[in-house]
């Protein structure tokens, strides 16, 4: 009888030994049907605002939030006059180097600011981070703007306007590839 347990607990150990060193080994195997992620790339991207211009009241925006590209000066010429004074700096946008933007909004006797919180490139897109800030009321109408220029970046396929985490206007951009 003595022998019988003896026999049971050393086949019972040999097991125990045997399963341990099964399962280590296909915990160190590497799964080859697992998927890997890849995060996508975010970089920042430098805005620069364009300072001195206004929207020409012949311009009609088609939304409330109205986004704008302009590919070239003729086009950015019919959307926006020169308000240059003794004081300030009319910034010249460079089509050449630059997207050239614009964000505005209809007229409203309600102080408000547009800015831009931040731009970034996530893989083949900029995606332009927009906040809007009402104040007071005033007692005339102001036409709320804000008009800036970002690099042109090879590659890139689109620009994103986003707003309260949504994206509220996308333009498809050709941006060649580098060689």
């Amino acid at each position: 009888m003595k022998v019988v347990k003896l026999t049971f607990c050393l086949l019972c150990i040999s097991m125990m030994v045997a399963c341990s060193s099964k399962a280590s080994k296909t915990e160190t195997q590497p799964d080859s049907t697992a998927t890997v992620e890849v995060a996508p790339q975010v970089l920042p991207v430098t805005v620069q605002t364009l300072n001195g211009y206004f929207l020409k009241n012949t311009y009609k925006l088609a939304e409330d939030t109205a986004c704008i590209l302009f590919a070239d000066q003729s086009s950015f010429d019919k959307a926006f006059g020169m308000a240059k004074t003794m004081t300030n700096k009319v910034d010249k946008p460079d089509f050449d180097k630059n997207v050239v933007a614009a964000v505005a909004l209809k007229a409203t006797n309600t102080k408000t600011e547009i800015a831009i919180s931040k731009a970034e490139k996530v893989d083949e897109m900029i995606h332009v981070y927009v906040e809007v800030t009402k104040g007071e009321p005033l007692t005339y109408t102001m036409q709320p703007l804000v008009l800036f220029s970002f690099p042109k970046e090879a590659g890139v396929s689109s620009v994103n306007f986003m707003m309260d985490g949504k994206v509220i206007k996308s333009f498809p951009l050709n941006v060649p590839p580098t060689n």
